[in-house]
Order: structure tokens, then sequence, then C-alpha cells
């Protein structure tokens, strides 16, 4: 059965589960997003204040609302988050994230069997809505990610960042559960009416992806 969201705006509800595996600043050399605050790359961050008019700086002085300004723009509104059934909508967030949007949206086409643009448009959410009308939203989100997870074993980067990437979307053990930690856990407690909480001891994972301006 498909379920509906009861709220007009889920997107407070998501943004600080995916914010609680973003950390703070971090410039790893062996991360694609390269200096990153939150989240955040500096790229993104330079395109953002460009396009509000405003000079560069660096981001690690980004405020709280230029961060959430960010996350709903270049993400939430991206992947038309807020026409998606409750938990597919978090589950494509946190992928769209941390892996960027055309992929998260070419690996949820590759599960609807759609043509594979890496843009939703009407097509592609009248497909998610038939699946969860016959399949359930839980069948959705967990197959997003379980493609997630064969996206990042693919990875050259996967031995450095592989564990902690597995444990952002699948907590301790594979699949979807209640009483786990990962996406695909909390994207069920949604679903079934559960408050998703964020994880006591989340870890901090990298992108899988440039996310350049």
């Amino acid at each position: 059965m498909v379920t509906a969201s009861t709220t007009p705006d889920r997107f407070p509800l998501c943004l600080p589960l995916t914010l609680a595996y973003e950390g703070g600043w971090a410039n790893h050399p062996l991360d694609p997003g390269k200096a990153t605050m939150r989240g955040v790359t500096q790229a993104v961050y330079d395109d953002y204040r460009s396009m509000h008019g405003v000079g560069v700086q660096s981001v690690r002085h980004i405020s709280d609302s230029e961060l959430t300004s960010i996350y709903r723009w270049r993400y939430w509104d991206a992947i038309r988050a807020g026409s998606l059934p409750i938990g597919v909508d978090y589950a494509m967030f946190d992928f769209a994230v941390n892996s960027g949007v055309r992929r998260s949206v070419l690996e949820l086409q590759a599960v609807l069997d759609v043509r594979a643009d890496g843009s939703i448009g009407p097509l592609t959410l009248a497909a998610v809505a038939s699946f969860c009308r016959g399949h359930g939203n839980a069948s959705l989100s967990d197959a997003v990610c379980a493609r997630r997870l064969r996206f990042i074993r693919g990875l050259s980067t996967y031995e450095t960042f592989g564990r902690g990437w597995t444990a952002r979307i699948v907590g301790s053990r594979s699949g979807s559960q209640v009483d786990d930690t990962g996406v695909a856990d909390r994207a069920l407690r949604m679903i079934v009416g559960d408050v998703a909480t964020v994880p006591a001891a989340p870890a901090n994972t990298p992108k899988t992806f440039a996310a350049a301006a």
C-alpha cells in the first residue's frame, strides 16, 4: 500500500538525518568533494553566493540559513522530493546529497525500468506512484538503497570509505529494520509511522562525486 506524506513539507524532518553524516570541516585528499563544510563543497558555496550577488568566502563560514537553502535548492527540490512518497523522499534525498542528483535519479529509474535520463519528470513520478501502489513504499526505498550499495561498491575509493558509506546506507545489518540505524532503516520507520531519529554515533562520510558548481 502506498503511504502518502501527512505533512506539507518533509524537508525539515529529513535534513537533520542527512546532516548527521556530513560532519563539519573536511578536506581529505581522496574525497572528490575536496574542501567541504557540513556537506557543502566550496564550489557549490561559491556558486550559491554568486547567484545571490554576494562575495565569495570560505565555506568554513557558511551560515545555518545558507546551509538549509543550499540543501533544499540543490538536492531536495532537484529530485522533486516533495512529490515523492514518504520514506522514498528521504532515501532519495540522502542519496542525492552523497552521490549527486543525477546518480540518485538514474538508480531510481533503473529500479522503475523507465527511461534513464537522470531527471525526475512526470513519467518517473507516475512510475514511482504505480510502483508504490503495487509494492509499497518500503519496497521502493529498499530497492533504491540496494542500488546505492551496488554503486558505492564499484568505486575506486570503496576500500577507504566503504565501511562508512555502508553504515550510512544500511546501518549494521543489510536490508531495512526499524531497530537499525541506516537510511533504509529510518525510511522504513517513517513509512510505518515511527519517528526516525538521528543515530547516536553516525559515521561522517565523504562525497562519492565532485559536487562542483
